[in-house]
């Protein structure tokens, strides 16, 4: 029966379905990935437009939770509810994603967990952080991500943690045994048959449980970095809102003023209350006395609003960030599980004193709102003052405090006006914005000359403190740091490539078809038309080992030495059931099984679907570009008319 016959506004490049839904996947020439429900009509559920560009491959994690979207230089992870981005790798090369395979682990003895601080929903955010990305977190198994490269396979621990490589090129198909044991590989080689390559992982196999612990604390860590650089920008967006505006207009008029500058011209106002006519034009005309007063409003509502998501978001976040390192350091030091897996206890420490760099760096921030709060707001309201008397208006009823007085006289002195950026385009009134750059900060922080400070520091010069301080680096450098500091903590962890043996190299004849879970490959031999299957691996629950050439298996492996490497041959299993007339010229894997793709002498083409004791034929349409059969559910799409019509089958019907 067709569910789906519809078309699509651009044509179809990539496809997969979804392991346990009724959605496909469609990757489309226009850059769009479109997430569809085929059950009863066609659906689309959620749309991704990235600017990474084009679509290279897309691949399902075993639960149907997660897609992962190869582009050109990123891999991104999706919640596949709303289609959330949860994850972004880099990658060097366009890397095809080939496989997702899910490793069972043994359920752990439930712990107590500990209590972590209540982190609030950051504002202006499209989905919850912490939420979508306990995606990563709360598997229970250990997911496997295969990611081929130019020349080589990559292994990507919940498709987040690079674990491994195997030096492979123009690999075009991989899938892991279920032990995590065996990784099997199909890679073209020029001019000949593709070639089928059996790796033993023995390390990955020992200590896959351990590598999915540090996963998945890796994976927390990254989710409470991710929370702070949106809380970040949400602080610089909420200071750019008030005082961005105000800033270019000073800057204009400073501009305009020679040989004079913009701080005389305010404390020749100050000390004498009169203007130069170019100011009294630019503060009565320009600025204007109700600008000026909602700007001294909003910059006290900013300031406030940014010193609550200090304490309430990047505080609290960089304690759980301290409380998840402390467990990895721990773990660290534990050498027959972590240890021995390349958790160094050395880079776990370099990280803590880069995230309680930034905590320092967040208090700073606080104190330097503190001074703003009082010399900007102080400087405003003498503005309004001024402006007001400027104008000759109404009654001047705003009156400045001595203490207020000194807060103005000292902040036209010290040069706050001149705070250039790094474009020098513009300049800024307060100093908050200093730690919204990546550049040194301007105006470095007034506890360099805290002598109570000084002094502890200089105690612990040699005691290896994990308070580091920084005081010329910004709040995001900080937090760069942070990052790439746990970036090196977790490069080179695993290291499974020193422990890879390859068992078995065999030339495959013809069509082939490698199942998802590398427990058998089936080969099409192109000069009988039948299928061949070759058992891999054993069946779960069994060793890991290799099948071997016993006759019980009926097979029988001969070896000869074609250069400086062994290759195999193999005459497998016979697994015809029916004798099909027509070409094959494709087989899928299907709900455990296998779907033909056939055509006739006249080039009609049919799927064909063989049971024990019949065999079910479709006829495709004549411009079919591409069919597309999913591995676990008995669904099938058929992609024609240039890629842009789509049909999809439900194989379980009767009348399909």
């Amino acid at each position: 029966m067709i569910n789906v016959n519809t078309t699509v506004p651009s044509p179809i490049e990539v496809g997969a379905w979804s392991p346990t839904m009724d959605i496909i996947a469609l990757a489309l020439e226009s850059e769009e990935v479109l997430g569809v429900r085929t059950s009863v009509q066609w659906q689309c559920i959620w749309t991704v437009k990235e600017e990474e560009g084009k679509v290279n491959s897309l691949v399902w994690r075993s639960d149907g939770k997660v897609i992962g979207v190869g582009y050109t230089a990123v891999i991104n992870l999706y919640n596949v509810e709303g289609a959330v981005l949860i994850h972004t790798s880099p990658i060097p090369a366009p890397s095809p994603l080939l496989n997702w395979c899910c490793v069972p682990l043994k359920k752990p003895p439930k712990r107590l967990k500990p209590i972590m601080p209540y982190l609030p929903k950051v504002d202006d955010v499209k989905a919850d952080i912490i939420t979508t990305r306990e995606l990563l977190e709360n598997t229970g198994d250990a997911n496997i991500m295969l990611a081929a490269e130019d020349d080589k396979l990559k292994l990507l621990s919940q498709g987040v943690l690079h674990i491994g490589t195997i030096k492979e090129s123009k690999v075009e198909a991989a899938s892991m045994s279920t032990s995590g044991f065996d990784v099997c590989l199909v890679k073209r080689k020029e001019e000949h048959n593709p070639e089928l390559k059996v790796y033993h992982c023995r390390k990955l196999e020992r200590y896959k449980s351990y590598i999915n612990d540090v996963t998945v604390l890796y994976c927390k860590i990254l989710t409470m970095s991710t929370y702070l650089s949106e809380t970040f920008k949400v602080m610089s967006d909420t200071w750019e809102d008030v005082l961005s505006e105000f800033n270019k207009k000073l800057f204009s008029f400073h501009m305009s003023l020679h040989p004079s500058n913009l701080s005389e011209q305010f404390l020749h106002l100050l000390i004498t209350g009169t203007a130069s006519d170019e100011l009294q034009n630019f503060l009565v005309n320009t600025l204007k006395e109700k600008e000026i007063q909602k700007l001294l409003t909003s910059t006290l509502q900013s300031y406030e609003g940014i010193e609550r998501l200090i304490t309430q978001n990047v505080m609290a976040c960089c304690q759980v960030i301290v409380t998840q390192l402390s467990t990895l350091l721990g773990m660290a030091r534990w050498y027959d599980r972590y240890g021995v897996i390349g958790l160094q206890e050395g880079s776990v420490q370099h990280t803590i004193h880069a995230i309680t760099g930034l905590m320092i760096k967040a208090q700073e921030l606080l104190q330097c709102i503190s001074y703003s709060k009082l010399k900007l707001g102080s400087f405003l309201k003498w503005l309004l003052r001024a402006t007001i008397s400027l104008a000759d208006v109404g009654t001047n009823n705003i009156q400045l405090t001595e203490e207020e007085t000194n807060h103005v006289i000292k902040f036209l002195k010290t040069g706050a006006l001149f705070s250039t950026k790094a474009d020098k385009s513009h300049f800024n009134i307060d100093l908050v914005w200093q730690y919204f750059s990546e550049d040194e900060l301007v105006v470095p922080p007034e506890y360099l000359n805290n002598k109570i400070l000084d002094t502890v520091l200089t105690l612990l010069k040699d005691k290896k403190p994990y308070l580091t301080v920084q005081p010329s680096i910004s709040l995001i450098t900080a937090h760069k740091r942070f990052n790439e500091s746990l970036s090196c903590c977790f490069t080179g962890l695993i290291g499974i490539e020193d422990d890879m043996e390859c068992t078995h190299v065999i030339d495959i004849p013809g069509i082939y078809s490698l199942s998802p879970d590398a427990s058998c490959l089936r080969v099409v031999d192109s000069t009988t038309n039948r299928i061949k299957l070759l058992p891999l691996v054993d069946s779960p629950g069994s060793s890991p080992d290799m099948v071997s050439d016993t006759a019980s298996r009926d097979q029988r492996i001969s070896r000869d030495q074609r250069g400086s490497r062994a290759v195999t041959t193999i005459s497998p299993v016979d697994d015809t059931r029916h004798e099909v007339a027509d070409k094959i010229t494709a087989i899928y894997n299907y709900d455990g099984d296998y779907v033909l793709l056939t055509e006739g002498k006249d080039g009609s083409r049919s799927i064909v679907i063989t049971f024990e004791d019949d065999v079910v034929a479709k006829p495709l349409p004549p411009d079919t570009n591409e069919v597309l059969v999913s591995d676990t559910r008995r669904l099938g799409a058929v992609i024609s008319s240039y890629h842009r019509r789509i049909q999809v089958y439900d194989f379980d019907d009767d009348n399909s």
